[in-house]
């Protein structure tokens, strides 16, 4: 069976750069044999966490996104998760996507349990590195029983970063995009391939 990877775009804004550094690092995974999946949260809209653990607490239409959400983490061997840098730090709708992942696992391990995950932060502005915005998704990922891909890829100044194409200018951050993915892939095949009994 192909590796999974699924990445998880936490930007809501419409040709966000956060989703084209994201294709790129797929892309990466993809050309290292590894099945793809996106999911972006601007195209699917989760509703907010409200501190219940227990799905009950959620209306039919809003368990059946976060079920969604759950089943494309559980089928997927590696995640890449892409937060734009806000305030210094992950995005609003990327922290609630990780929020909702603590519903049930009173009762079942951490969703993201054995699973490679690599990490992307995208910042409009050159000010910051986008460090602290990868050490916040490095945690949760840790808290989830994740292990986390050494390869951090931050594009600072992306509002000139990319072309009209969705590629990027910088040659040396691109091939880091696909070398993460790559990276993701390939580590998510060797840790699979260990938990099959």
């Amino acid at each position: 069976m192909p590796t999974t990877i699924l990445g998880l775009g936490g930007s809501l804004r419409p040709g966000s750069t956060t989703t084209l550094a994201l294709r790129i690092a797929l892309d990466g995974a993809a050309a290292s044999g590894a099945t793809i999946h996106h999911l972006d949260l601007a195209e699917f809209p989760l509703p907010m966490f409200n501190g219940t653990y227990s799905l009950e607490a959620y209306s039919p239409a809003e368990r059946q996104t976060i079920e969604q959400l759950f089943d494309a983490i559980a089928n997927a061997q590696g995640i890449i998760l892409a937060s734009p840098t806000y305030h210094n730090t992950i995005s609003g709708a990327m922290k609630n996507a990780l929020d909702l992942l603590e519903i049930g696992t009173e009762d079942l391990p951490p969703r993201m349990a054995g699973k490679v995950v690599g990490l992307v932060t995208v910042q409009g502005g050159t000010s910051g590195t986008g460090n602290n915005t990868l050490t916040t998704m490095l945690l949760a990922a840790r808290a989830m029983h994740a292990w986390v891909a050494p390869t951090m890829v931050s594009v600072p100044g992306s509002r000139s970063a990319f072309n009209t194409d969705g590629q990027i200018f910088d040659t040396v951050i691109d091939t880091r995009l696909r070398a993460l993915g790559a990276q993701v892939a390939s580590a998510s095949e060797v840790f699979a391939a260990l938990t099959v009994k």
